[in-house]
């Protein structure tokens, strides 16, 4: 993986798609990482998300992300994800992606920050916002936008 200031020449889509592991990220634009979302991410690239920030699995697991019962029967099938599964991901990457660049690819401080209630987040957890919803990452993505700009932390 590449560092959080070697990313920032890269689009976002090229950046998120990077970030998740996925084929052919260097080709990736916006409207190829939408249609990559509708057909569906590889089964690993849960696995891969969860393995930037955490690569020991203490915290957070793909089975956090994606049911594990899921993730073994599209694996075993050769299936990739559904458009839900692979939205939930590709919004819990964008959260992780700009958690590291705020941390300067920190991932104990970013997990520090994933792992603690907050106040602006109704004293839930960044976490678990991330993983239960889209709407759910892009709230914890406009506080990250707070923080970074001094507004909030």
């Amino acid at each position: 993986m590449t560092s959080a200031i070697e990313e920032v020449s890269l689009s976002e889509a090229k950046r998120i798609a990077r970030f998740m592991g996925l084929p052919r990220w260097q080709d990736m634009d916006d409207l190829g990482l939408v249609a990559s979302v509708s057909r569906g991410f590889p089964v690993r690239t849960a696995t891969t998300v969860a393995q930037r920030i955490d690569p020991e699995s203490r915290f957070l697991r793909p089975s956090d992300i994606i049911p594990k019962s899921t993730l073994h029967r599209r694996e075993k099938a050769r299936k990739p994800l559904s458009k839900d599964e692979s939205e939930k991901i590709w919004a819990l990457a964008k959260v992780l992606a700009e958690l590291l660049r705020i941390y300067h690819d920190d991932t104990s401080s970013s997990a520090q920050f994933m792992l603690r209630a907050h106040p602006m987040l109704g004293d839930r957890t960044p976490l678990d916002l991330a993983t239960e919803s889209v709407a759910g990452a892009d709230l914890v993505l406009r506080v990250l936008s707070k923080a970074d700009a001094g507004v909030a932390a």
